[in-house]
């Protein structure tokens, strides 16, 4: 058997490929030298974006949900490492839709996991949501670590590895995503609390460090994994005066009010510095608004 620092010979297996973060990972595969990466998400729209971003390459874009026991366990045929994505992401929606939050982020994961038991490597993108439950997202994810957690313990082989990531800046249907909308519709953004404080990484600074655990001969299963070399910190009204600027159309900040499941301050493994607005208009100079 190949060892994971073997990658030209190691099968990789991403779920939510054709998204932000899954798209970032397999273009991280592919500059670390990997040939044979299979991609699973069911947005058809996104996945033809990939296809075409990511050109003619060794990664195979198919169309499938995770929950889909046949499909998943012909994909996971022979997979050495699996990086798991794919989830219903979004706090409002969750919330609105439990029932399908559960379906993919539960019932999704637990197929994933029963298909998993020849992988050498499952990596599980878990996030700062499951710190302090407040929400039916965090709640699914945070059930999401036990149900890994325990595939440590089924299998007794310790593969299976969390990873907790902050909110994803300029992913689809982030907030910038959302502002660029309703910039064009209405010359106005909206908040919901000018206090309100996130952290946030990179797609390609999240990809790049779940690929660096991913192939580690030495990540530790009991370890839940943080990128906080990467993670940054900003008041929301920093980052909306700072996105008014960088897209230059004076647009008015409408505060709305916090919607339901929201947190005023997400919790972290430990403080991050705030982010100046000077850094935020760096970050945002390389996102495509």
């Amino acid at each position: 058997m190949n060892s994971l620092s073997d990658i030209e010979k190691t099968k990789f297996f991403v779920t939510g490929g054709s998204g932000s973060l899954g798209r970032s990972i397999i273009k991280s595969l592919l500059k670390k030298g990997a040939k044979n990466i299979i991609s699973i998400s069911r947005d058809e729209n996104l996945i033809r974006q990939a296809e075409l971003e990511i050109g003619s390459s060794p990664v195979k874009f198919k169309l499938g949900d995770i929950t889909d026991t046949q499909l998943v366990s012909r994909l996971m045929k022979d997979v050495d490492v699996v990086f798991n994505t794919a989830a219903i992401k979004h706090v409002s929606l969750a919330e609105k839709n439990p029932r399908e939050a559960h379906r993919i982020n539960i019932v999704g994961l637990l197929n994933l996991l029963d298909n998993s038991q020849s992988v050498k490597r499952f990596i599980h993108i878990s996030s700062d949501k499951a710190i302090g439950v407040v929400n039916c997202y965090g709640a699914t994810k945070l059930l999401g670590e036990y149900l890994v957690r325990e595939s440590n313990e089924l299998y007794n082989n310790g593969k299976y590895v969390i990873i907790r990531c902050p909110n994803i800046l300029g992913s689809r249907g982030s907030v910038l995503e959302i502002w660029k909308q309703q910039a064009a519709k209405d010359k106005e953004i909206k908040i919901t609390d000018p206090e309100m404080t996130r952290y946030f990484i990179t797609p390609e600074e999240a990809a790049d460090f779940i690929v660096e655990v991913g192939l580690d001969e030495d990540t530790d299963p009991d370890k839940i994994y943080y990128p906080l070399k990467n993670t940054h910190k900003f008041l929301l009204k920093d980052l909306a005066e700072v996105f008014v600027e960088t897209v230059g159309n004076h647009l008015e900040i409408k505060v709305t009010g916090a919607m339901p499941g929201e947190k005023k301050h997400e919790d972290y493994i430990e403080d991050v510095g705030f982010s100046s607005k000077e850094e935020l208009k760096k970050l945002l100079s390389n996102i495509n608004l």
